[in-house]
Formats: C-alpha cells, structure tokens, sequence
C-alpha cells in the first residue's frame, strides 16, 4: 500500500512565511496621525492669524475713532467761537487745527484700510496654499495607496490562476509592503508544496508502476515454472534410464543430462526468489538486521545488467545490532543507491569498477556506508544531489528521483544519509540510522 504526504493545512502553511526583510519606516495609522496633526496645526496657525489681526485691527480702529473725535471737537469749538463772534486770528488758529486733524483722520484710514486688505490676503493666501497642500499630498497619498493595493490584489488573482513566482516588491515601508510581502511568501511556499505533491505523486505512480510490473512478472514465472519442472522431469527420467542401462562413453552421441538438472535447479531457484521479491511485503516496524537487509538488496540486484561488471566487496560487521525499522523500504534504498553507484563507474574500463559496502555501529546508531570508484561528483552536483528531479542522467535514463526517496526514507527512519568525494576518486554514501526509536507502522 503506497504512502501519500498529506498537504500542510494552509493556515499552518501561512504561519511559516518569512517576515519582511526591510524594517518598517513608518506605519499608516502614523502617517493618518501625522495627517489629523497637519491639520490642526493649519487650522491652530490659522485662528491665532484671526485673533492677531482682529488685535491688530482694533488697535488702529481705535486711533482712527481717537482721530474723528479730535476732529469732531475741533469743528465745535470752530462753531462756539463763530456764535462767540472770534476774531479772524482765532479762527484761522482753529482752521489749522482743524485741517491738521482731518489729515490725521485720513492717514489713520488710510493706514486701517490697507492692514485689513493685507491681513485678509494673508490669511486667505495662508487658508488656500495649506488646504491646497494637505488636499494634494491626501491625494497623492490615497492614489498609491489604491494603486499599491491594486497590485497586490491583482497579485492574489494571479496566484488563483497559478502564477507562483515572486512579484516585484512594493516601494514603500508599511503594512501594505508587509501584506504584499506575505502574499509573495505565500505563492512561493504554495510553489513549493505543489512541487513536493507532484514529487510524491510520482513517487506513488512509479510505486504502482513497479507493482504492476511485479504482479505481470510473477504471473509469467509461475508460467514458466511448469515448463521447467516438465523439462526438469524429463531430465530425471532420462537420468534414471541412463541409471538402468550402460554409462555413456566419451564420444558417445547420447549427451549427459546432469548439466540440464543443474541448469533446471538455477531456473527453479530464480523463479523462487522472483516469487518471493513479487509476494507482498510487511509494511510494518520491525526489528531487522542491516545485514541481511544489504543481503537481500545484494541478491535482488545479482541480475542487474549494470552490475554485471561491478566487484562489489563486503565488509559487514558481524556484530551489528538489530534496528527497528521497515525493512522493505531499507531494501528500496539500497536497491536506488547500489544503481546510482553502477551508472557512475559505466565509464570506466573493462573490470576496473569497484563498489565497496561496509556496515559498523557508529554514534549511538548503525552506518552504512557504500563507496564507489566511479566518476564522482562535482561540488555544485553534490549540493543538488537530492533536489526533487534533479538529474545529470540523459533524458529517458534518470527521473531524478532516486537521491531524493533515500533520503525521505533515512528522514522516516529518523536517520539521515550525506554524499562526500573519495581522495581517490568516486563517491561516499554514508547512511545513518538510530539504534532507539519509536515509529508508527508505515501505510
């Protein structure tokens, strides 16, 4: 039965994107403060420009009433000096007074008359360039902001539709930035998640692919068992007549029959342990030997083309203790691991490839450890290595599947597996597995 990931729930999904990169600079809610301030100051700047001018203007009011009535009593004493029959010295004395406070009285409305027309310019001046202002900038403000947040809701949008990539940031350093930042984040890490589901959907199909192919394969070896066991028959039979009557002599036209037993034996035990490989494994915790698991992977691999003219060399510690793990998938590995070590020495001349596989107890845990003497790999291969369908196979020889479903196996295991370069050439695959753990049966 093959194991599907579950999809991370998307609220945990959201809880794991990263923060903004760049620090705040200044919220919305401070530039709406700083907004309300700017308008209190206006209208602050504003009232106090009324009550100085209001100030202002009563003062001048004042000596232009000072000035009228200077002038009023002058033109009364001119008229109770007449009545009083004043000689003309009298009142041309009076006349001048008179003329002196009529332009007084002029200059002091003169001088009202231009303050107000200055001070009401002014203060209208004042109210029009500050409202103008705070209206242009609100305005210049509020259509970034309607443009910015049309970009990130069109940035949603897209993510419906499938867009995954990274949009281009926001200029700006606020809430906005950060929700068009967590919008990114969340296309991205969507990205991600659709990659890992499309990786584990071909793990499966290949999976039941293989399965298939199992169950066709095992069908046509009980097929093929029968006609051996009849000519396994035939072979006894005529051996136990052979039995009855005169050895063969050299020469003989009658050929010998025992090299068709023997080849009949070979077949029947191929079919057996083909059987066996097809029969239905235990997908259930176990405790195994790494041994016998690398055993096993060694005997299922003893017809594999690739490794026909590979020296693989063992060196297993007698002494290992068992773990507890799912030993099909253990054999799975192995299987992936052994096949990537046989393309990497196809290169190399005639019986000259080698692959060495050594078991030890190491760290509190069981490490097992394949080297190979083939064309290694570079540090830039290496760091790759276990990305999903990564390959430097050509097309139709690698999915580059293999590395990655050996470390999702280490990881179920609660080990973990590391590739590094020989000084001699080639590569190391060291695995790792811990000796204690507690483990769910695998579905």
């Amino acid at each position: 039965m093959t194991a599907m990931t579950t999809a991370t729930p998307l609220p945990e999904l959201a809880g794991k994107l990263p923060a903004p990169l760049r620090p705040r600079r200044m919220s919305l809610r401070a530039i709406g403060v700083l907004a309300i301030l700017a308008l209190i100051i206006l209208a602050t700047v504003m009232v106090t420009s009324a009550l100085l001018f209001r100030g202002a203007a009563q003062s001048h009011l004042e000596n232009l009433e000072a000035a009228h009535g200077r002038y009023e009593q002058l033109l009364e004493n001119r008229q109770d000096a007449m009545r009083d029959g004043a000689d003309r010295v009298r009142l041309a004395a009076i006349d001048g007074q008179l003329l002196a406070a009529a332009a007084e009285r002029q200059q002091h409305l003169a001088t009202t008359r231009h303050y107000i027309d200055g001070s009401t310019v002014t203060i209208a001046t004042l109210a029009w360039v500050g409202i103008t202002s705070i209206g242009a900038l609100a305005l210049l403000f509020f259509s970034r902001l309607a443009g910015d947040i049309g970009t990130v809701r069109a940035r949603a949008l897209a993510i419906l539709t499938g867009d995954r990539s990274a949009g281009r940031p926001l200029a700006r350093s606020d809430e906005l930035r950060e929700l068009g930042d967590a919008v990114d984040s969340l296309a991205v890490a969507l990205g991600k998640r659709e990659q890992a589901l499309a990786e584990e959907r071909r793990h499966v199909m290949h999976r039941e692919k293989l399965a298939t192919i199992g169950s066709m394969a095992a069908g046509v070896i009980r097929e093929i068992g029968n006609p051996i066991a009849a000519i396994d028959g035939y072979a006894r039979a005529l051996l136990e007549a052979r039995g009855a009557g005169p050895a063969p002599q050299a020469g003989d036209d009658g050929s010998d029959v025992r090299p068709i037993l023997q080849e009949t034996a070979r077949l029947i035990a191929i079919t057996r342990e083909i059987n066996r490989l097809a029969a239905t494994p235990a997908a259930q915790w176990q405790l195994a030997s790494v041994n016998e698991i690398v055993t096993q992977g060694l005997a299922l691999l003893r017809y594999e083309p690739r490794l026909e003219d590979v020296k693989v060399h063992t060196s297993l510690d007698p002494m290992l203790p068992a773990v507890s793990c799912c030993a099909d998938r253990l054999v799975q590995l192995l299987i992936n691991l052994v096949a990537n070590a046989a393309d990497a020495t196809a290169g190399l001349p005639a019986h000259t490839a080698r692959l060495e596989i050594a078991t030890r107890e190491a760290d509190g845990g069981i490490e097992l450890r394949l080297d190979d003497n083939g064309c290694g790999m570079t540090d830039e291969v290496r760091a790759r290595a276990f990305e999903p369908l990564f390959t430097t196979k050509p097309a139709g020889q690698g999915t580059g599947l293999g590395l990655p479903l050996c470390r999702a196996v280490a990881e179920e295991h609660g080990g973990r597996i590391a590739l590094e370069p020989l000084p001699e050439g080639g590569t190391r695959v060291t695995l790792w597995l811990p000796l204690e753990q507690d483990r769910l049966p695998v579905n």
